[in-house]
């Protein structure tokens, strides 16, 4: 299967005009550019990366929240710097500066939302926002973690989720749902050297299911 260039659909998909007497004729759209276009324009959707360290996660992430085109915010544990369109913010800022249609980063979730403490306050916090997602907050939330293991089962009811190559280390923590998806998309990375791991991921949506070439961050 040859990969599409994710995120530099937005303009050259949107539909175009003709110029014909009584007549308009739309661009037809594959069921892949769809997806991905359906995804943008949510009003609010849960989106999960998952892989290991080093596959590119993280700049998927930034890649995503600039193809969606909400005002972005990134909750991370680590001083990483971010492009100048993310603003880093705790988590105790998010109800503070994070307003309605806005997109949420939250890089590296095993730091803060391991499904083995759900009494954790920031775990319940995030349980609650979840839900809120495509109504009351109107938020596409991105979550990135290393395993489905170390993610709260909440993140894991996503409308997306990107697969990077999974650690070795961690394959018996996956959950059974993830490991038959990384059956499928394990076959698409094995024998893929380090830069083309970072520029692809494995993507699945209720619409359609593929692997993507994914451009850097503009």
């Amino acid at each position: 299967m040859r990969p599409i260039n994710l995120f530099s659909l937005a303009f050259k998909l949107a539909p175009f005009f003709i110029s014909q007497p009584n007549r308009v004729q739309y661009k037809v759209l594959s069921d892949k550019d769809e997806a991905l276009l359906n995804l943008k324009k949510k009003d609010g959707a849960v989106v999960a990366i998952v892989g290991t360290r080093g596959t590119g996660k993280t700049e998927l992430a930034y890649r995503l929240a600039e193809f969606i085109g909400k005002p972005a915010y990134a909750v991370s544990p680590e001083q990483a710097p971010h492009p100048s369109f993310i603003e880093r913010i705790g988590f105790d800022e998010i109800d503070k500066k994070v307003g309605s249609g806005s997109t949420i980063l939250f890089d590296d979730v095993p730091v803060y939302l391991s499904n083995r403490d759900y009494h954790n306050q920031l775990v319940q916090a995030v349980e609650r926002l979840i839900p809120m997602v495509r109504h009351e907050k109107k938020l596409h939330l991105i979550f990135v973690t290393q395993s489905s293991g170390f993610a709260d089962k909440y993140v894991l009811d996503a409308d997306a989720i990107f697969i990077k190559p999974g650690s070795l280390l961690f394959e018996d923590l996956e959950r059974p749902g993830m490991k038959k998806l990384y059956q499928i998309a394990n076959q698409y990375f094995e024998g893929k050297n380090d830069n083309w791991v970072l520029r692809h991921a494995y993507l699945i949506t209720r619409q359609w299911q593929g692997i993507l070439e994914i451009k850097k961050v503009t």
